[in-house]
C-alpha cells in the first residue's frame, strides 16, 4: 500500500518529536551507569579500575540480552503499522518471558567474574575489589532485561514520555541510593563497590514495577490485556523474536565488545591506563546516547511504515533520520573537542594520588572519542533503519568484522607492536567505527533503492 510521501520538513518534525524524549530517556538510562562510575571515582582510582573491570566482564552478557530484547520494539511497531493487535501482544508477551529467562540464566555467571578476570591477565587485586560489585549486579539482570522490553513497548506506541519520567525518577534514586550504600548514611553499611551495584539492582527493580503498573492500568494499553496469560508460550514468536534478535544482540555485543576488549588491552598498562580508559569510555557512552535516540524512533517510524507497506514515506522518514543524526553528532564531537579537561575532571577528585596521571592518559583518548562522534552514530543509524526492515543478519557480520578486526586487532598492533601504548589502543575504536559506518550506510542505501523500486519490504 503506497501513500503520497510526506516532506522532508514533516519527516523531520515527526522523527525529531519521537526522538528528543527518547534523548533525555537514554540520557537518563546511562546516567544512572555514569553516576555508579562517578561514584567508583570518588571513592578512590582503584576501585574506579576495580569496576571498570567488574562492568566490562558481564557486559557482554547485558548486551546480548539487551539486542534479543530489542527485538520486540520492530515487531510491535510493525504490528501496530499494519493495525494487527495480535501480534502486537504477542510479541510484547514473549519479548518478557526471554527477557526475564536470559536475566535468570546470564546472573550465575556474575559469580565467577574474579577467576575469569584474572585468566584474561588482570590484576588479581582490582578482580578482588571488583567481585562483591558482580555479586549484587547478578539480582539485578533480571530486571535490567525486563525493563528494556517494557520500555520499548511504550516506544513502539510511540508514547516515550512515561518510560522518560520513570528514568528520570530512577536516575535520582540511583544517585541517592549510592550515597546511602557507599558511605554509609544512617541505618546503611558502608558497602562500597558492592552498595554501588545494590543500589542499581533496586533502581531496576522498582523501574519494572513501576511500568508494569502503568502499561497495566492506562489505556490504549490495558485493553490489549498485555499480561494475561504470561505462562502460555507462542512458540512462532520466539522463533521470530530470537531470529530478528539474536543477530541484534551479536552486533551490540560485536560493539560493546571491541571497548570491552580495548579495555581490557588497555588495563595490561597499569591502574591509570584503566582508570583513564573507564572515563573515556564512560563519556562515550553518554554521548552515543544521542544518536541511539534518533536510532530508536528511526527503527519504530520505519518499522510502522514498514507495516503497512508505505514504501514512499519509509525510505523517506529513514533519509530523514540518517541526516538528523549526523547535525547531532557533529554537535557532540565539538563539545568533547572543546572542553575535554572538564568532562575527564568530573569524574576524579584533586586529592587522587594518580590524578596527574590519569588525566595526561584519558585527554589524548577523549580527542580520539571526539573523532568517532560521527562514524558512530552513523553505523548506530543505519543499522536502526535496517532494523526496522527486519535486515539484521548481514549487518551482524560487517559489525562484527568492522570492530574485532579493524577496530580491536589494529588497536592492538598500534598499542604494543608500534609503541603507542593505551591512546594506539583507543584509536582502533575510530577506524572500527568507521568502517562500520561506511559499510552499513551503504547497505542502508541499497535497501531503500529495493523498496522504493517495489522489492520486498521485511526480509526476516
Amino acid at each position: 500500500m503506497d501513500s503520497t510521501a510526506m516532506s522532508w520538513r514533516e519527516h523531520i518534525r515527526q522523527n525529531m518529536r519521537l526522538a528528543l524524549p527518547l534523548m533525555i530517556g537514554q540520557l537518563a538510562t546511562i546516567g544512572i551507569w555514569t553516576s555508579d562510575t562517578i561514584a567508583m571515582g570518588w571513592i578512590d582510582s582503584s576501585s574506579l579500575a576495580a569496576g571498570a573491570l567488574a562492568s566490562r566482564f558481564y557486559q557482554p552478557f547485558f548486551f546480548l540480552a539487551l539486542g534479543i530484547s530489542l527485538a520486540v520494539g520492530p515487531l510491535v511497531a510493525q504490528g501496530i503499522g499494519a493495525g494487527d493487535e495480535r501480534q502486537v501482544r504477542r510479541a510484547f508477551r514473549q519479548g518478557m518471558v526471554i527477557a526475564v529467562a536470559l536475566g535468570l540464566v546470564t546472573a550465575p555467571l556474575l559469580l565467577f567474574g574474579e577467576q575469569v578476570l584474572v585468566l584474561l591477565g588482570q590484576d588479581p587485586e582490582l578482580a578482588a575489589i571488583g567481585q562483591p560489585f558482580l555479586f549484587w549486579s547478578s539480582f539485578g539482570l533480571p530486571f535490567m532485561f525486563l525493563s528494556v522490553v517494557l520500555r520499548q513497548f511504550l516506544i513502539s506506541h510511540q508514547r516515550p514520555m512515561p518510560q522518560v519520567i520513570a528514568l528520570i525518577i530512577a536516575l535520582a534514586a540511583n544517585v541517592a541510593l549510592n550515597e546511602a550504600f557507599v558511605s554509609g548514611i544512617g541505618p546503611f553499611p558502608a558497602m562500597g563497590l558492592a552498595g554501588i551495584a545494590l543500589a542499581t539492582t533496586i533502581v531496576y527493580a522498582l523501574l519494572c514495577a513501576g511500568l508494569i503498573a502503568y502499561i497495566a492500568m492506562i489505556q490504549p494499553f490495558r485493553d490489549s490485556r498485555p499480561f494475561q496469560r504470561l505462562w502460555v508460550m507462542d512458540w512462532a514468536v520466539t522463533a521470530r523474536l530470537l531470529r530478528i534478535g539474536v543477530p541484534i544482540g551479536l552486533t551490540i555485543v560485536a560493539e560493546a565488545g571491541m571497548f570491552i576488549a580495548v579495555t581490557f588491552l588497555i588495563g595490561l598498562f597499569g591502574t591509570a591506563a584503566l582508570a583513564a580508559a573507564a572515563i573515556a569510555n564512560q563519556i562515550a557512552a553518554v554521548t552515543f546516547m544521542i544518536p541511539i535516540a534518533i536510532a530508536q524512533a528511526s527503527t519504530v517510524r520505519v518499522g510502522n511504515f514498514a507495516g503497512a507497506a508505505d514504501r514512499a514515506n519509509l525510505s523517506r522518514s529513514a533519509g530523514a533520520t540518517f541526516w538528523i543524526g549526523i547535525a547531532a553528532t557533529a554537535a557532540t564531537m565539538a563539545i568533547l573537542l572543546i572542553w575535554p579537561e572538564f568532562l575527564i575532571g568530573l569524574f576524579l577528585t584533586g586529592k587522587d594520588a594518580m590524578f596527574a596521571e590519569v588525566m595526561a592518559l584519558a585527554l589524548p583518548m577523549l580527542l580520539l572519542t571526539a573523532l568517532f562522534q560521527i562514524p558512530d552514530g552513523v553505523q548506530a543509524i543505519a543499522m536502526s533503519v535496517l532494523r526496522g526492515v527486519n535486515d539484521t543478519r548481514i549487518p551482524a557480520i560487517v559489525a562484527i568484522t568492522s570492530f574485532w578486526i579493524s577496530g580491536v586487532a589494529v588497536g592492538a598492533l598500534a598499542g604494543f607492536s608500534l609503541g603507542f601504548g593505551p591512546t594506539g589502543v583507543w584509536g582502533g575504536l575510530l577506524l572500527g567505527l568507521s568502517v562500520a559506518s561506511l559499510i552499513l550506510t551503504m547497505r542502508m542505501m541499497r535497501a531503500m533503492r529495493r523498496i522504493r523500486d517495489g522489492g520486498r519490504i521485511l526480509l526476516a
